[in-house]
């Protein structure tokens, strides 16, 4: 919220913003899977539970994370980051499948001034924490040194895919 109406005061002084995402689009992906490893018929169905849920806490402006397994959440992402929320949850960890992270945008969040990101460090977490792989919002999240991320989902099993919340 601060971000928007940051970004209206300065509308309001007569400043104009550009979509900059539209010159930066190979920050983003819009392919549905992006490495060589598919997402799991648990993964997907983590993948369904999680959206159904974020519809909800994505409204209220509570997380733009969350960690699945078996078709529990584990953990919604708070002040600690993405980074912190994969290895709080993986103290959670149950029998069964190896778990997803999904990272969305919020419903109301600014969409030029605060984009959700991933980079090389979330991915390595993943690996370290033993999860299956990570659903991001179809051209809605950045990812940071883009090739090495993929080049590490590859080369370690992890699944690098998109997701389309409603």
């Amino acid at each position: 919220k601060l971000l928007n109406s940051i970004s209206k005061l300065f509308r309001d002084k007569g400043f104009t913003f550009f979509d900059w995402k539209n010159n930066c689009k190979d920050l983003f992906i819009n392919e549905n899977i992006v490495t060589s490893i598919n997402p799991s018929k648990s993964a997907i169905k983590n993948k369904e539970k999680g959206l159904e849920v974020f519809k909800y806490i994505g409204r209220v402006d509570i997380a733009q994370s969350l960690i699945i397994q078996n078709s529990n959440i584990l953990g919604i992402e708070a002040a600690e980051g993405t980074d912190e929320l994969i290895k709080r949850c993986s103290n959670y960890k149950k029998k069964g499948d190896k778990g997803i992270l999904i990272k969305l945008s919020k419903y109301n969040q600014n969409s030029i001034l605060d984009i959700p990101v991933i980079g090389l460090k979330t991915v390595k977490n993943i690996f370290k924490y033993k999860y299956e792989g990570i659903f991001l919002e179809k051209n809605k999240c950045i990812i940071i040194d883009k090739e090495k991320v993929l080049e590490f989902c590859n080369s370690n099993n992890i699944f690098l895919a998109t997701v389309k919340k409603n």
